[in-house]
């Protein structure tokens, strides 16, 4: 039996996404949606996705684990909203 999702911490996750992407990539993206692609799409690179990572760290005050995530895991701002719910460290 799989834990269950923590739906709370996964909507801030993804509207802290919506709110760092555009200051990532220096450019207005308005409705950023939760199927958009965040390489393609929202034209993050391998190092702003990195950035995206350690501000997310810092805005929800987690640690994500960060040893296996890949575009195939959280390639799209659901996925790595997913991923990060899945995957964080807790002080648990």
């Amino acid at each position: 039996m799989t834990a269950p999702i923590d739906t709370d911490l996964r909507q801030r996750i993804v509207d802290h996404i919506r709110d760092l992407v555009p200051r990532l990539v220096r450019r207005e993206i308005p409705d950023i949606s939760e199927d958009q692609k965040l390489m393609g799409d929202l034209g993050l690179t391998s190092s702003t996705t990195l950035e995206l990572l350690l501000e997310l760290e810092d805005a929800l005050e987690i640690q994500i684990n960060v040893e296996d995530i890949d575009e195939d895991n959280a390639g799209t701002v659901g996925k790595m909203a997913d991923y990060i719910v899945a995957n964080r460290f807790t002080d648990e």
